[in-house]
């Protein structure tokens, strides 16, 4: 680990923690005691809470997890840590009073398997990516015009797997299509290199890629685009639309470990905590986020991003939580099949129910995982 990592993630743990304390007079939420219960580790742990990219509304729940007190009480620590360039974002190595936590799709967590990362999943959080494909209004009017050409991707190798399976079903050759993720996904998306041509279309995530679009300066004008200044390309097959969410991975060896399990199940505890929060009280959680510093945009636009996140994950029939294995075995045979990943494991492979198991048993009852009654509320990405 580089010195510019270990600082980074020690600043943004600094802030968060000091950042997402309840305001005074506010409601300073779940006690320790309501939160954390019995459910503590023989010592203290930190958990590094590995994001894909850039913090955006993404981190907006564990921002907010981050802040609290009650599993701080209990002795543990949630730390922010976001990849740089040219890293291998899932290798960790062990350390003493520190584990690891994932969020990644399914596709991009057996890539990082099969070059030698043995991950499994400990807990559902997306039940759609919310992927779009968009192209500038004079670019390419359908999935056929991107032939030859190329893609900018918002993710990591691995995410780009619903649009190979979509390009073919179009009669596209994949191969023929240049993919090309963000060099450094630690700086926040950019898509000039949709608006200057060097890229047919991008695929970006509906919280974050797709406000950036409206958000760019027109680079003759230097007015914000808007939502006229891209398209989205029709996907018939719909691929793209039933894109895989992402899950909550860790080191299988991890869980060997009694006190990292416990941990671990104190983070999605004060996760879920953060997720109802953000799903009641967009507003709020936005809030929250911008005055968190560790992202690049501010006010409306944030509680817009924190809106279409919550779209990604409300209702919730199951539970947030819930693992859809029959979702997870059909996103690992669309990796095999677009050729992604060599080989299919299997569900019970995959997935390892112990830390979701102890989470749920130890939830406060006032967590609520469904949001049955959840509806987007109306906010207007500004733009100026």
């Amino acid at each position: 680990m580089s010195m510019r990592q270990t600082a980074t993630r020690v600043a943004i743990s600094l802030v968060l923690v000091a950042a997402c304390r309840p305001p005074i007079g506010g409601n300073a939420g779940p006690s320790a005691s309501s939160i954390a219960g019995s459910l503590i580790p023989s010592r203290e742990i930190a958990v590094a809470v590995h994001l894909p990219g850039a913090p955006d509304a993404l981190a907006s729940a564990v921002t907010r997890a981050a802040g609290s007190e009650s599993i701080a009480g209990a002795g543990v620590v949630i730390e922010i840590v976001i990849p740089y360039a040219g890293e291998d974002a899932f290798a960790v190595r062990d350390r003493d009073g520190q584990t690891d936590l994932f969020f990644a799709t399914p596709a991009a967590a057996l890539i990082a398997r099969e070059a030698g990362n043995d991950l499994v999943m400990v807990a559902g959080l997306q039940r759609t990516y919310g992927l779009q494909l968009a192209a500038p209004p004079n670019g390419a009017a359908s999935l056929q015009d991107l032939a030859g050409g190329s893609l900018l991707v918002q993710g990591r190798p691995g995410d780009e797997a619903p649009l190979l399976a979509a390009l073919t079903a179009a009669g596209v050759e994949p191969s023929g299509v240049g993919i090309t993720f963000p060099e450094d996904p630690s700086i926040p998306f950019d898509p000039t290199g949709l608006f200057d041509g060097s890229f047919g279309a991008a695929a970006v995530t509906s919280y974050d890629g797709a406000a950036r679009l409206q958000e760019f300066y027109d680079l003759e004008s230097g007015i914000p685009l808007g939502p006229d200044g891209s398209v989205a390309l029709e996907d018939e097959s719909g691929a793209i639309a039933a894109a895989p969410g992402m899950g909550i991975w860790v080191v299988r060896s991890t869980l060997e470990n009694e006190d990292h399990r416990i941990a671990l199940a104190l983070t999605l505890i004060a996760i879920a905590d953060g997720l109802a929060s953000c799903r009641d009280d967009a507003v709020e959680c936005g809030v929250v986020l911008g005055d968190s510093g560790i992202a690049d945009r501010y006010g409306d636009g944030l509680v817009w991003s924190v809106n279409a996140f919550n779209a990604t994950l409300w209702p919730a029939p199951d539970g947030a939580f819930a693992i859809d294995e029959q979702a997870l075995t059909d996103a690992v045979a669309q990796a095999v099949a677009v050729g992604l990943a060599a080989s299919a494991p299997s569900a019970d492979d995959l997935i390892d129910r112990r830390v979701l198991d102890l989470a749920l048993a130890n939830l406060p009852a006032n967590v609520d995982l469904v949001g049955s009654s959840w509806a987007p509320i109306e906010v207007q990405l500004p733009l100026e």
